[in-house]
């Protein structure tokens, strides 16, 4: 039950990192104030924050995947 908690956490985080990213855009794209500095700090968040989410769902399929595995032994 905890990896759904945990894949479901990483898809928040994913969404999440979009909306940032969005926000990042915004500010550098804006034309008459092209934020750069301000944009790039927002984008580097955004992408550790994808990057943490990404590790939350690789993590969560690899505990179920080795827990079919095991359920599987142990019905053999």
């Amino acid at each position: 039950m905890f990896f759904w908690v945990r894949e479901l956490a990483g898809w928040g985080m994913i969404g999440g990192s979009l909306v940032i990213l969005r926000m990042g855009l915004g500010l550098a794209m804006n034309t008459r104030e092209p934020k750069i500095v301000e944009a790039s700090v927002v984008m580097f968040a955004a992408l550790g924050l994808m990057r943490a989410g990404i590790l939350l769902i690789r993590m969560s399929t690899a505990a179920r995947l080795s827990r079919l595995e095991v359920d599987g032994e142990r019905r053999s």
